[in-house]
């Protein structure tokens, strides 16, 4: 140790300017980091789910679709004029935003085409003319009302006159209302709105894109708005991705910020100098651009788990510096020399920092082997930003630190607080059993809520965007005028009719199910009635022919000639599903991609959609519908299956970590103390420090969920940290040890805390939860460490 300490203080400013060049260039690497949102980057992208889920979005096109939410609060027909006219602006402007692919169509004929008549009621058909309403006001629900259907379907076109004025009307201006979507009548709490769609020439999941194009399209909308009546917003596809990226962005900045410039005021109060709080903000920075630069290095970005890193590395990592400059300025009151200082220093901290050490990296590491790459990833850099901060601790700050601290200077603050350390050691000490008995009946009361808490996890946790986001705003509007569920649908996949005529039975008497539709909604009342109605509709056909309008509107948009073709296929159809199986193959493809699925592996599903009577992402719903479904879990799909196989995922392997993670510590104290009754103690500490965490968070209102369990861990390699210590200064038969151990982890304890409650401004509730989650547990452990640790025996070092 002593050659070490001559090491570092002969070679103090080559140290210093080394750890610094590296950090300029980690500082530079980690200006080109960015924050993945996706949250299915928990799951590896080769897992069968999500592959059928992406495979399935594809096909239906239903993703990267982006809408423009047009407003007014004019409720009148100059309202509805306004927002006619800036739509037809946007309409006629689209080539001058090159990103636009196509826009939306939301009218029936053009998406259903020849098919369109066959699905109404013959009635209708032999019987209509111009003028008349052959649509009914709900149609039969073909496809689920979500904003998919919106655009395949479209519910705006309503009778005859509607369809034959859109076909038969030359002027090209009245195009652009087939791309339009309004409601029927003027909301009486909301504005006015119309929708209008894009089809955008790249994906929502490319961030880089997504963050270049996004704020482009919106601007150039801005634009295009003339009427200062008019105001809109923006949602779908690209802006959920680039609202969740920028405020993951922002929030990660914020809470960086936050915690450095709280941690060094920390500093400022304790120490009394502002020498000292740039020593160790110097310090804290060095070591977070080295840990940013080597994220970039290794993964490029980071994803909605590795956000934490900063306060978790801040958390953990000032402990080595806190112990380290607290040794080093207790020692500076006894000796002047600087290298007896840090031979003091090393001599006393490096055991204890080296275990703690090993003990946190190696929890998070092994997360680095669990099969979902957010969490793998969070473990691996954990890990190495805890590598990183020891050693930048270790020898930077010494280096840096060591001429100003040999010197002296005027007391610290925290210098005054020793006594009160000394009395608190003392206090737990003399009333051993009082002290140890409060904490133990504080234990089984807090892990009476956890285990119940644990048990209760929810799958439905806040989300990453705030609930007031333009996003999350304008998808609730769209909800409330139309009255319809956009996101609160499950699609289900059968192999065969009789497959999805059972499967459509059992949801239907479901009570979690509201409604189902298939392509067996096509049957109407029945196989026979629904035969008989499809002759009368073939029957109906001939009389196209003695109808000109009727002719002229088919032929116009090229109709005519496949519908006569059906028709001379349909003659020798006898069957049920023979009749289905021909419409399917005839429907307008965006319509069967809805009802129909070929994977491509070249598998043919039937779909079914169905329509939850509950709301699945919210008061733990999409697992109320899920447990209810039974063996029907195999045929769900879509995001909701995602969803759900993603909290299950995280919910199964954190129990086995957590005990793999008490395993390895286990091991670890046994090396350094050789003593498997110390092990079993600690472990025993720690495991009520785990509990009391989740039973604290049921109090104060957090729920169990993907994100918070994750902590389950990384409680057990940050609570581990400040008990290691106390069990050294209780181990040592010095009578300020304890003492001096308290401070150095109390101090180290309200970093800890401040650097996760930065979290609670965060925007996103996610990390609000997480943030205030960690916070409680190391304030638990530190209760623990204070007045449990010093007053359990523990064997006696040399």
């Amino acid at each position: 140790m002593r050659q070490l300490s001559s090491f570092v203080n002969n070679y103090k400013i080559p140290i210093v300017a080394f750890f610094i060049s590296l950090s300029i260039l980690g500082a530079y690497l980690s200006s080109k980091l960015l924050v993945n949102s996706d949250f299915m980057r928990i799951l590896p992208p080769d897992d069968p789910v999500v592959q059928k889920y992406k495979n399935f979005s594809i096909s239906n096109n239903t993703s990267n679709i982006s809408y423009v939410v047009l407003k007014t609060d004019l409720k009148n027909q100059d309202g509805i004029d306004a927002l006619k006219a800036t739509a037809e602006n946007i309409f006629n402007s689209t080539d001058e935003f090159s990103h636009i692919k196509s826009m939306v169509r939301f009218d029936i004929v053009s998406n259903q085409g020849p098919l369109g008549l066959l699905l109404l009621n013959p009635d209708k058909i032999q019987n209509f003319s111009i003028g008349e309403e052959i649509l009914p006001a709900d149609p039969d629900r073909l496809l689920n009302y979500d904003f998919s259907v919106f655009r395949e379907i479209g519910l705006s076109i309503n009778s005859f006159e509607q369809i034959s004025n859109q076909l038969l009307n030359e002027n090209e201006h009245k195009q652009f209302e087939s791309y339009i979507r309004m409601p029927g009548y003027f909301p009486k709490e909301d504005p006015m709105i119309l929708v209008m769609g894009f089809k955008l020439d790249g994906p929502s999941t490319d961030i880089s894109y997504v963050q270049r194009v996004a704020p482009q399209l919106k601007d150039w909308i801005k634009s295009k708005i003339d009427d200062h009546n008019v105001y809109f917003s923006m949602t779908g596809d690209h802006f959920n991705t680039y609202e969740a990226h920028q405020q993951a962005q922002f929030d990660f900045t914020l809470t960086t910020i936050v915690s450095l410039i709280g941690i060094a005021l920390l500093f400022f109060l304790a120490y009394s100098s502002i020498k000292i709080t740039l020593f160790m903000f110097s310090s804290l920075a060095v070591s977070m651009f080295l840990t940013l630069g080597i994220s970039y290095v290794i993964f490029g970005e980071l994803n909605i788990v590795t956000t934490f890193l900063n306060a978790i590395t801040l958390g953990l990592g000032i402990d080595y510096g806190i112990h380290i400059i607290t040794r080093m300025a207790d020692e500076s009151k006894r000796t002047k020399d600087p290298v007896e200082i840090l031979y003091r220093t090393y001599r006393a901290t490096t055991t204890p920092l080296i275990v703690s050490a090993l003990t946190t990296g190696f929890v998070f590491l092994i997360l680095s082997f669990v099969n979902a790459p957010a969490i793998r990833e969070l473990g691996v850099l954990t890990a190495l930003g805890i590598l990183v901060f020891f050693t930048v601790m270790y020898f930077f700050l010494p280096a840096l630190s060591i001429a100003s601290i040999s010197k002296g200077g005027s007391s610290a603050k925290i210098h005054s607080l020793d006594k009160y350390f000394y009395f608190l050691s003392r206090l737990g000490k003399r009333y051993s059993g009082i002290s140890l008995s409060v904490v133990v009946v504080l234990v089984i009361f807090l892990s009476y809520f956890g285990v119940h808490n644990i048990r209760n996890f929810s799958y439905t946790p806040p989300g990453l965007i705030s609930k007031d986001s333009e996003t999350m705003d304008s998808l609730r509007l769209i909800e409330r005028v139309f009255g319809s569920e956009l996101t609160n649908n499950v699609p289900f996949f059968a192999e065969s009719l009789e497959d999805l005529q059972s499967i459509s039975d059992r949801l239907k008497d479901n009570e979690n199910i509201d409604s189902v539709t298939s392509i067996l909604d096509l049957l109407g009342e029945g196989e026979a009635n629904f035969l008989e109605n499809f002759r009368q509709v073939l029957h109906s056909m001939e009389t196209f022919r003695d109808s000109p309008i009727v002719e002229s509107l088919l032929k116009k948009n090229q109709y005519y000639s496949p519908l006569v073709e059906f028709v001379q296929k349909a003659e020798n159809v006898n069957e049920t599903s023979e009749v289905l199986d021909l419409m399917i193959g005839y429907l307008p493809e965006d319509i069967r991609k809805q009802l129909y699925y070929v994977t491509p592996e070249g598998e043919d599903y039937f779909v079914l959609s169905a329509e939850p009577s509950l709301r699945i992402y919210q008061e733990n719903g999409i697992k109320k519908l899920f447990e209810s479904i039974d063996d029907l879990q195999n045929d769900a799909g879509g995001y909701p299956k995602v969803y759900y196989h993603m909290m299950n995922l995280v919910r199964k392997i954190t129990a086995p970590v957590s005990l793999f993670a008490m395993g390895f510590i286990f091991f670890i104290i046994y090396l350094e103390r050789k003593s498997i009754y110390d092990s079993i103690k600690l472990i025993i500490l720690v495991v009520g420090v785990l509990l009391s965490m989740f039973g604290f968070m049921e109090v104060m209102g957090i729920e169990t969920s993907f994100v918070t369990i994750i902590s389950a861990p990384l409680i057990l390699g940050i609570g581990v940290d400040g008990m290691v210590h106390m069990i050294h200064g209780a181990s040592k038969d010095k009578r300020y040890e304890s003492a001096r151990t308290l401070k150095s982890v109390t101090m180290s304890a309200v970093t800890t805390m401040l650097a996760f409650m930065s979290f609670g401004l965060a925007q996103g509730r996610l990390l609000r939860s997480f943030g205030m989650t960690l916070s409680g547990g190391v304030l638990i452990s530190l209760i623990v460490a204070t007045f449990a640790v010093p007053v359990i025996p523990w064997k006696k070092l040399k």
